[in-house]
């Protein structure tokens, strides 16, 4: 019997947030610090999800497109 147990997407999204409010709350910045910071991490992510959606649509396009032919 296969054992291979998957941590749930939303166990590792919490785990994830946790240790990055423990970070935020331990680093000894200022807000007004740590904000500009965060606000560029988002930005960097939200550029990388953009390009990753438009690869996985082009890759699923590409797919359709076989299927089709």
């Amino acid at each position: 019997m296969d054992k291979n147990i998957v941590k749930p997407i939303t166990l590792i999204r919490q785990e994830f947030v946790d240790t990055l409010v423990e970070e935020i709350n331990n680093c000894q910045l200022p807000m007004f610090v740590i904000e500009p910071i965060l606000q560029d991490l988002l930005d960097q992510v939200k550029a990388v999800a953009q390009k990753q959606y438009e690869a996985d649509k082009a890759q699923y396009e590409a797919q359709l497109n076989a299927v089709e032919e």
